[in-house]
C-alpha cells in the first residue's frame, strides 16, 4: 500500500507531487541551489528550508509508523546523523566546559540539523517527488555561476562569497553530488550533463588559487572517471566506449578554455610555484626572517606551537578564547601579520584538540568516520552515492590538514547541502514493509 493512501485526505500528505505548493517550494529550493556559489546567504537560506522542510515531514506525518525506518536508504541517513549527533554532543561538552559561545559552532549545528532533515524527509517522501533531472541542471547552472564568481576574483580581484579555500571545497562537494547523481540515469544526456558541470566546477577551483581545495582535484577525477565507467549494466568495453565519446569534445572545450581564459592554467601554475618556493626557502634553507607572512612559514608555525601547546593540556585543552590569545603571541614572537590575522591554527585536528582536549580531537573525527561509514552503506545501494559520498570524506579529511575551518559558515552549509542532495538519491519506492 503506498503511503499516500494511509491518510484519504492526500493534499494533507506535505511534499505531494501533485500539491501546487509542494511544486512552487522544490522550484525555489532549485533555483536557491543553482544560485548558491553566488552568495553564502543564499546558500543558508536553501538549507533553512531543508531543515523546514524535514521538520515539516515529520510534524504532518508524526502519528504513522513505518516498518522499514532504519532499513534501505533511511539506515544510511540513520548513521550519519547518528555520527553527526556524536560529534555534536562531544563538541558541546568542550564548549560548555571552557564556556566557549555555541553560536560559533555552525559546522556541527548545520550539520546535525540538516542530517535530522534529510533521513526525515526520506522516510516520507512520496516515490518520484525529485526530479533528478532538474536537481541535475540546477548544479550546472550553479557550477556556471561558480566560474563567474571565480572568473571575477581571478581578473578583477573580486573577493569571493566566502574564505576562497572553504568556498572552493564548497564547489568540489557539488561536484560529488553531481556525481553521486549518475545512479539516476543512464542517458548520454545525463553523462553530459554531469561532465560539463564538473569540468565547469573544476576550472572554478583552479581559478581561486586555493591550494588547499587542489587537494581534492586528483581524487575528484579519479572518482569522476569511476562512476562514468560504472554507468549503466552494459558491459565494460560499452561503458568504456561511451565514456571515450566524450574525451574529444572534452579536450576540445579545454582547449577553447585555456585559449579565451589563460588565468585557468596561469593561476594553479603560479600559486603551486610559489608554495615550492616557500617550502624550499623555509624548510629546506631555513629562512624564516623574510618569508614569516608567506602561507607555508604561517601554518609550519601555527603547527608546531600547537602541538607544543597540546601537549601541556591534552586531555581537556585551552578553550577557544585561550587559543585565540595564543595565536596573538605566537604572532608576536615570529613578527608575523599575516599570522596576527588568524584565530584557526589551519588544521582542523589541531584546532579540536588545542580548544577542548582529546573529546575535541574525538568530535572531530566523528564526521569524518560518519562520512566513510555513510559511504560504505550508500555504496551497497548506489554505487555512484557511495562514489560522491566518499568523494567529500575524503575531501574534508584532505582539507582539515592545511585549511577548513569549521567555524566559518559556508563550508558547513555546502557540506550539508551535498550530503542531502546524496542521500536523496536513493530514493525508494515507498512500500511500507518493503526495504529499498
Amino acid at each position: 500500500m503506498p503511503i499516500h493512501s494511509l491518510n484519504p485526505k492526500r493534499s494533507q500528505v506535505p511534499f505531494s507531487p501533485e500539491n501546487r505548493a509542494s511544486q512552487v517550494g522544490w522550484a525555489l529550493a532549485l533555483m536557491l541551489l543553482a544560485l548558491s556559489p553566488v552568495s553564502t546567504k543564499i546558500g543558508g537560506a536553501l538549507w533553512l528550508i531543508l531543515v523546514v522542510g524535514g521538520l515539516l515531514v515529520w510534524w504532518r506525518t508524526r502519528d504513522e509508523t513505518r516498518a522499514d525506518d532504519h532499513e534501505g536508504a533511511c539506515r544510511v541517513a540513520w548513521v550519519w546523523l547518528g555520527f553527526c549527533v556524536a560529534g555534536a554532543l562531544l563538541k558541546l561538552v568542550g564548549v560548555l566546559y571552557w564556556g566557549d559561545p555555541v553560536g560559533t559552532r555552525h559546522f556541527e549545528i548545520r550539520l546535525t540539523l540538516a542530517a535530522g532533515a534529510t533521513w526525515l524527509l526520506l522516510r516520507q517522501l512520496p516515490s518520484g517527488f525529485i526530479d533528478f533531472g532538474r536537481l541535475r541542471l540546477a548544479l550546472l547552472v550553479a557550477a556556471a555561476f561558480a566560474l563567474g564568481v571565480s572568473i571575477a576574483h581571478a581578473y578583477f580581484n573580486v573577493e569571493t562569497p566566502s574564505n576562497r579555500i572553504n568556498w572552493a571545497g564548497g564547489l568540489v562537494m557539488l561536484a560529488f553530488a553531481q556525481i553521486a547523481l549518475l545512479g539516476q540515469s543512464v542517458r548520454a544526456r545525463d553523462v553530459a550533463v554531469t561532465i560539463l558541470t564538473l569540468f565547469l566546477l573544476l576550472l572554478s577551483v583552479l581559478l581561486t588559487g586555493a591550494r588547499g581545495a587542489y587537494l581534492a582535484i586528483p581524487w575528484l577525477a579519479l572518482s569522476a572517471l569511476g562512476a562514468l565507467l560504472l554507468v549503466g549494466q552494459r558491459p565494460v568495453v560499452q561503458r568504456l566506449r561511451l565514456t571515450m565519446r566524450f574525451v574529444v569534445p572534452l579536450l576540445v572545450l579545454t582547449a577553447v578554455t585555456v585559449l579565451l581564459v589563460p588565468k585557468v592554467v596561469n593561476v594553479p601554475a603560479q600559486r603551486l610555484q610559489l608554495a615550492l618556493e616557500e617550502v624550499q626557502a623555509t624548510i629546506v634553507a631555513g629562512d624564516t626572517r623574510n618569508y614569516v607572512n608567506s602561507p607555508v612559514f604561517v601554518r609550519i608555525r601555527f603547527w608546531q606551537r600547537s602541538w607544543e601547546a597540546i601537549q601541556q593540556s591534552p586531555w581537556l585543552g585551552h578553550g577557544r578564547d585561550r587559543r585565540i590569545e595564543m595565536i596573538q603571541e605566537w604572532a608576536d614572537e615570529a613578527g608575523s601579520d599575516e599570522m596576527r590575522r588568524h584565530i584557526h591554527v589551519h588544521n582542523e585536528y589541531l584546532n579540536g584538540w588545542l580548544d577542548h582536549g582529546i573529546i575535541g580531537l574525538v568530535s572531530t573525527l566523528c564526521f569524518m568516520v560518519g562520512l566513510f561509514v555513510a559511504a560504505a552503506l550508500a555504496g551497497r545501494i548506489n554505487v555512484h552515492v557511495g562514489i560522491g559520498v566518499l568523494g567529500v570524506g575524503v575531501l574534508h579529511v584532505l582539507m582539515s590538514l592545511t585549511d577548513t575551518n569549521t567555524g566559518t559558515n559556508n563550508y558547513g552549509v555546502m557540506m550539508s547541502l551535498s550530503m542531502a542532495v546524496m542521500l536523496l538519491s536513493l530514493e525508494r519506492r515507498r512500500t511500507l514493509g518493503t526495504a529499498s
